[in-house]
């Protein structure tokens, strides 16, 4: 493993544990072996560790959506794509061993300390919306209907993954 992927791990480790305000430096080099030239070489500060670590473990699977083919599915195939997002979630935190309530509570802290990654996931929510409930329209159902079915539906997953979190309930 390269120095940068040492790194990468430990940190997402350390912060799913301590969290960001919780994990120094010092411990991400100690618990790696690595030096400080070793780290500032790779990441010039904690913060960039910590935004590369989100990128790195909490992909969006919603990344290569295209939203406007979306749009244009059955109700039924587009909330199937949902649901097969939200089994991604949690395989996505399965995937890498993570204690799935820490999983996601470092998913939320990261929502607060980053701007940037908390403007993208909005924007995936509002996509996803929107997209079901064009097509929720074109089955007949009112501007208003649609919307109220699309956000329950996305809300309804969300409850879903909370419980798989929290209580360790499948998404099935």
């Amino acid at each position: 493993m390269s120095g940068r992927d040492a790194l990468l791990q430990t940190g997402f480790q350390l912060f799913l544990a301590h969290g960001f305000d919780g994990t120094g430096i010092n411990e991400i080099l100690a618990a790696t072996g690595l030096s400080k030239g070793a780290f500032y070489h790779h990441f010039t500060s904690k913060q960039v560790l910590y935004e590369e670590v989100i990128a790195t473990f909490f992909p969006s699977p919603f990344d290569q959506m295209d939203w406007d083919a979306q749009a244009r599915l059955p109700s039924t195939e587009q909330k199937q794509a949902i649901l097969d997002f939200y089994r991604q979630l949690v395989a996505s935190g399965e995937a890498v061993e993570a204690d799935l309530t820490r999983y996601y509570a470092l998913f939320f802290d990261s929502l607060s300390r980053l701007p940037r990654f908390s403007d993208e996931i909005n924007l995936v929510y509002r996509r996803a919306i929107s997209a079901l409930a064009e097509a929720l329209e074109q089955e007949g159902a009112t501007a208003e209907q649609a919307t109220a079915e699309a956000r329950r539906f996305i809300a309804e997953q969300e409850g879903a993954l909370y419980l798989a979190a929290v209580a360790g309930l499948s998404l099935n």
